[in-house]
């Protein structure tokens, strides 16, 4: 295939208020692919100039227009009509982000296509279902709580899975009768500024939907700062949402925000080694670790730990970089988003090194020429990782495993829970109650047990503890509650 004939030659628009259109400055932006580092396609860049635009459209449509007025039926309607729009563009969406992300076009294609498109199916169904609640008070009266939309919500989206993500929140924001204003990441904007075609084809009213490009620091800001945005909600950095907490200080708007993770896999010495060694290295190497609840800290009983680390260094030797389009070469190991993203992966990798934890695998780059015109980092693990080291407190988001024995369980769940992150976590082992407890006492948001990674990612999303969050997670982060109370007697007076 050649993926570069479903990309557009003329500059990729934004979408405000119904229209695609170039931004106010006329200025564009390259699209690189990480896998050479090479241009590829070209986007208009907004600026606080549009993102204005698309607030004040966003506002009208829900104050004036119709989408406010539209039952949840209607909406739902709308939601499973884009969702089969999508789904007859789905190897359009799935070359882009590989493309634009350097990812594997077979992940792309077959799983994160595919939950892009059932989060349309499952918000349109979820629309249906937003139910309040009746609550016993004093006798004549009558107390009920309604869940109604926050208004216009600011979307913040990530890079590493701009696509899959990008829906799942879109959809939600959308089925709980919000209008939304997308600004998607400067490293990965096409699957979003693509998406606003097939709202637009669905027949979703103007205002509604917006796609706003740019910087963070105009973008984003303004989208905080703006006392007609309602609520904002961001994927990324935990850094960048202290900024987020800070600059909403002044409309005290809502906020969710899903962050870092430095996420323990503990694993105890009564499991199948050969086994789990899978689940450790899918843990941290899928999306060459771009995910932020990867298993990036392994936390192994000290009775398995020599055998465990050995076996598990084999497996991650044949795991072959390149070109996520190669699939029949075998290619199953994708590269990093940027150069600069990349450059501070290596550093990470250096302050292990310096810091004295044992390099196991990796930690210099490839010596193919072809592997080294992109971002790539080889899988690289460090074993005997103490908590004092950055490598161990700090989040890399890359193909970086931190390994530390332990042995006790007590001590197992000390060192799972001694960084300031609380996003994710595992626990592996045959003894289920021990494994109960364990997950029990993790402090994070969202635990695997004899498994990595969500199996519900829609329907039990996690929320980020500690410094990994904080808003609730799912479709009510973008609702607001409210508590009504009706008296239902005849001439009723207040109380002398």
């Amino acid at each position: 295939m050649n993926p570069l004939l479903l990309v557009k030659k003329e500059p990729y628009k934004l979408y405000i208020n119904g229209e695609f259109v170039a931004s106010e400055s006329g200025k564009t932006f390259e699209v690189i692919n990480p896998v050479d580092n090479q241009p590829f396609a070209s986007a208009y860049k907004g600026g606080i100039a549009d993102v204005k635009k698309a607030i004040i459209a966003a506002r009208h449509a829900f104050d004036e227009g119709p989408w406010s007025k539209m039952s949840a039926k209607e909406r739902s309607k709308l939601l499973l009509k884009a969702g089969q729009i999508l789904s007859r563009r789905v190897e359009e969406f799935a070359t882009i982000e590989t493309l634009e992300c350097g990812k594997l076009y077979m992940s792309a294609l077959y799983y994160e296509a595919q939950m892009s498109i059932d989060a349309f199916e499952y918000f349109a169904g979820k629309a249906r279902c937003l139910e309040g609640k009746v609550v016993p008070c004093d006798t004549g009266h009558l107390n009920y709580v309604l869940w109604q939309p926050c208004g216009v919500v600011g979307e913040i989206l990530p890079w590493n899975g701009p696509f899959m993500m990008g829906c799942q929140k879109v959809c939600a924001i959308l089925a709980a009768g919000n209008t939304v204003v997308i600004k998607p990441s400067s490293w990965a904007s096409l699957s979003m500024l693509l998406i606003a075609e097939v709202f637009h084809e669905a027949g979703f009213p103007a205002g509604v939907v917006n796609v706003v490009t740019g910087p963070g620091s105009e973008v984003g800001d303004e989208l905080v700062r703006n006392p007609l945005v309602d609520m904002v909600s961001m994927t990324g950095g935990t850094e960048v949402g202290k900024h987020i907490i800070g600059s909403s200080k002044d409309t005290v708007k809502d906020i969710a925000l899903e962050l870092g993770g430095k996420s323990p896999n503990i694993v105890f010495n009564d499991i199948n080694v050969d086994e789990i060694v899978q689940w450790a290295k899918f843990g941290f190497t899928n999306n060459a670790g771009q995910v932020c609840v990867s298993g990036t800290r392994l936390i192994l009983h000290r009775n398995i730990y020599e055998e465990f680390i050995g076996k598990l260094k084999i497996e991650c030797e044949k795991m072959i970089p390149g070109n996520g389009f190669d699939y029949e070469k075998g290619v199953n190991f994708s590269t990093l988003i940027s150069k600069e993203h990349a450059s501070n992966v290596w550093n990470y990798i250096k302050k292990g090194k310096s810091e004295g934890a044992r390099v196991i695998m990796g930690g210099e780059p490839y010596d193919d020429p072809e592997l080294a015109k992109g971002n790539f980092v080889p899988p690289t693990i460090f074993a005997d990782v103490t908590r004092d080291m950055t490598i161990f407190q700090e989040e890399i988001f890359g193909p970086v495993l931190c390994i530390t024995p332990f042995e006790t369980e007590e001590e197992a769940i000390e060192i799972a829970n001694a960084t300031k992150y609380g996003l994710a976590g595992a626990v592996f082992s045959a003894n289920i109650k021990r494994a109960l407890r364990v997950a029990q006492n993790i402090k994070g948001g969202q635990i695997y047990v004899n498994t990595y990674f969500s199996k519900g990612m829609i329907e039990s999303p996690g929320t980020g503890w500690k410094e990994s969050g904080i808003g609730v997670a799912g479709i009510q982060k973008y609702m607001i509650s409210k508590t009504v109370f009706v008296d239902m007697q005849d001439g009723s007076i207040p109380p002398a």
